[in-house]
């Protein structure tokens, strides 16, 4: 039932799009296999895309066809681990079940009663509802398959009570790493413990009821027999991997060409991907820990409680078992319902049928939600092959250095239907602006493409107007992660106000690749581009010295001076009006401090016809988060915005985090136009104001009546002498 049930809930949501490149492969694996060609990667999935092929010839859609596969082995792994839980018989008795069990022959083995039954079923139930097991479900990737398949012969290994029983075992098990290599891990241990140590019991001598089905009980067998059984195991175990194996070499072109193409696909794998391994460090170590433990079960609540269920199983089965070679959402499913089966008069059973039936909850729409729409990277082709038709002259294509990777096979897959281009730029690491730069000042006026990568923000180096975001639909987006091609932001830009070249410190990403690459005023000057346009209008420079002195900074404009002025130690900000200037359709303007001193530039903008504004005093530093994109300046009690705008009358935006975050009340926000307060709140979570302007001043001032300093807050083990004024959290402040 639980397996019906799991079709159910899946067959009507088949996937709309591809979402990921190892499903494009696997596509284009079911189109033609060729391995040589990563149709699909190495290892090559013989197993996975025969079957896949078979349903294809049923669906005509070869995502769909995958899914269908995904969804069937999903339904199908119900089943395995209801037999892997139900063989291995490691749950405990409930108080009330202790009555029910009844003694083998002298073995001191027990039969589970219908009790125990319940408990494998509910075990079962919330192993198979993890959201990350549902949802998987409905990927058109292996991953379930080779799950599914990995448990099953888990089973089979731990049910073997015979060497011929084994020998099946191994060669199930050989067979199964054809559908996906990582099975190898989740049951050659456990084939090889098995082999050499015959079967593993609790309790009893001879294990699970002390009787062998037939032939010869491993408990009792001699030395000489028992290797016997181990070569027979392994010969089983060669003969399988060569059923798929030979014919996979054979079909990519022999041993030369498979190496070459398992090579290629492990240097790509490892391209800008973050492991323990490679980068040890206590976050790498807790991000690890999260995306085991709690993304899995989409919900950091739902986790804590199925862990603490877990805690308390793996406590009570230390007396009973102490080995596990399963994937982490299985084994930690049967701790939890060992742990819940503590509570009394059955309650853990209610318990975990709740945490099912919500955790299938989380599972369902986050499924619904993915069936809806087309992947992002898919909406993004379909929105420029569409806007393609109507653009002249033809745009040119920039990207971030990720996505240029990641949507080299989607481009693949549409192919026909992918739009023109003129060009497309090349995109190296942290540099990929200076290609749109060099476009546009050898003369290039083409409509630029960009897509960025959401985490990125070099594409702050240039004026840009809001972007087409592209995002997955899904409520818990933590099932994706790992996901190539992700999210992603396609910006067009015609003809920009403004661009920067190299040594500018406008965002952080941006300052650490000058500090890098030394190109900063620590070097000698820096180079912007103004529209011929903008010229009319206003400029606005802003920054930090870092020098114990004061430094003086010039700008030049063509080569012809600008504006000098001296700064000293500490933040800065200047508005410069331009001038009317007979020019090409770009200006130099070029930055340098006197002498080359350690300033950098944070705040740049110029415009004859939006708002501007700077961060003056009472404002902190940018901030970023690289792993989440996320961005903030904190204000401190009383922050000042310097403002020039064309219009009289503007609109504040205000985006920031809740203060009872850091308060243990609200905090008070006034908002100062000039003299006028316009705006005057207490703020009691995260916020998104828009407050009105109707007479735009040279000042806006923004106050707070709380604040604290980071190192009045230190700890023993975390130690700060952070001694800014922290008030508010601000993620975005705006003219408009």
């Amino acid at each position: 039932m639980l397996a019906i049930g799991f079709l159910a809930f899946h067959v009507p949501y088949l996937p709309v799009s591809l979402e990921d490149l190892d499903s494009i492969n696997f596509a284009l694996g079911v189109r033609h296999f060729d391995v040589a060609e990563h149709q699909p990667h190495p290892p090559g999935y013989p197993l996975f895309i025969l079957a896949a092929k078979g349903a294809h010839a049923l669906i005509p859609s070869e995502a769909n066809a995958l899914a269908a596969v995904s969804i069937v082995a999903g339904a199908l792994g119900v089943l395995a681990i209801a037999a892997l839980f139900r063989g291995w018989d490691g749950l405990p008795p409930s108080r009330e079940a202790t009555a029910d069990r009844r003694s083998l022959g002298g073995g001191g083995q027990t039969v589970p009663s219908d009790r125990s039954t319940a408990w494998t079923i509910a075990a079962t139930a919330l192993a198979v509802t993890c959201p990350l097991y549902w949802f998987t479900a409905a990927r058109p990737l292996s991953d379930l398959t080779g799950l599914a398949a990995a448990v099953a012969v888990q089973a089979l290994i731990l049910g073997a009570r015979t060497d011929r029983a084994l020998v099946v075992a191994s060669f199930c098990a050989a067979l199964a790493a054809g559908i996906r290599s990582q099975v190898v891990w989740l049951t050659l241990p456990l084939l090889i413990v098995r082999a050499c140590y015959g079967p593993l019991h609790h309790g009893g001598h001879r294990g699970h009821g002390g009787q062998s089905l037939s032939g010869q009980d491993f408990s009792s067998a001699s030395p000489a027999s028992s290797v016997v059984a181990m070569w027979r195991a392994l010969a089983a175990y060669i003969a399988g991997v060569l059923v798929w194996a030979v014919p996979l070499v054979v079909l990519t072109g022999g041993p030369a060409a498979y190496w070459r193409a398992l090579f290629n696909q492990g240097a790509e794998d490892l391209t800008g991907i973050q492991m323990l391994w490679t980068r040890p460090s206590v976050r790498t170590l807790v991000d690890a820990f999260y995306y085991a433990l709690i993304a899995p079960w989409a919900a950091w609540w739902i986790a804590a409680v199925v862990l603490v269920f877990a805690m308390l199983g793996a406590v009570v089965l230390l007396r009973f078992t102490s080995r596990y070679a399963l994937p982490f959402v299985i084994p930690i499913a049967f701790l939890a319902a060992a742990g819940a089966r503590l509570l009394p008069r059955q309650s853990g059973l209610v318990v975990v049928a709740l945490l099912a039936m919500y955790c299938a909850h989380l599972g369902g729409t986050s499924v619904a939600a993915f069936a809806s729409q087309k992947a992002p990277a898919f909406r993004l082709l379909d929105d420029m092959h569409t806007a393609a038709a109507s653009t002249s002259p033809a745009p040119v294509l920039g990207m971030d250095r990720r996505e240029e990777l990641d949507l080299r096979r989607p481009i693949k897959w549409v192919g026909e239907n992918m739009p023109p281009f003129a060009q497309t730029l090349p995109s190296p690491p942290q540099h990929e602006w200076l290609e749109i730069v060099k476009y546009w000042n050898s003369g290039g006026r083409a409509p630029v493409w960009f897509v960025a990568d959401p985490l990125r923000t070099d594409i702050d180096l240039m004026q840009h107007s809001d972007p087409t975001k592209y995002r997955w639909p899904i409520p818990y987006a933590v099932l994706l992660s790992g996901v190539r091609p992700n999210e992603m932001d396609w910006y067009r830009i015609a003809r920009p106000e403004w661009y920067v070249g190299e040594g500018w410190s406008l965002t952080p990403e941006a300052a650490g690749v000058a500090e890098t690459d030394h190109r900063g005023l620590t070097a000698g000057p820096i180079d912007a581009w103004i529209a011929k346009d903008t010229l009319t209008g206003t400029m606005v420079v802003g920054g930090r010295n870092f020098e114990s002195a004061p430094r003086s900074i010039a700008l030049t404009l063509d080569a012809a001076p600008l504006d000098e002025w001296s700064i000293a130690p500490g933040f800065f900000l200047r508005l410069v009006r331009l001038p009317a200037r007979q020019t090409a359709d770009y200006a130099k303007l070029t930055v340098r401090t006197l002498p080359p001193s350690r300033v950098a530039i944070e705040q740049f903008d110029a415009s004859a016809s939006r708002p501007l504004f700077g961060f003056g005093d009472g404002w902190h530093e940018p901030e970023y988060n690289p792993q989440t994109g996320l961005r903030w300046r904190w204000l401190s009690e009383k922050g000042e915005l310097k403002v020039r705008s064309p219009k009289p009358a503007i609109h504040l935006h205000l985006e920031g985090e809740s203060p009872r975050k850091y308060f243990s009340r609200g905090s008070r926000l006034i908002v100062r136009a000039g003299p006028r307060v316009v705006f005057d709140q207490t703020l009691s979570d995260d916020f998104a104001l828009d407050i009105a302007i109707p007479d735009v001043p040279d000042t806006i001032t923004l106050e707070t009546d709380q604040f604290f300093t980071p190192a009045g807050r230190s700890r023993p083990w975390r130690k700060s002498g952070d001694l800014r004024h922290l008030g508010l959290r601000i993620f975005k402040c705006e003219l408009r």
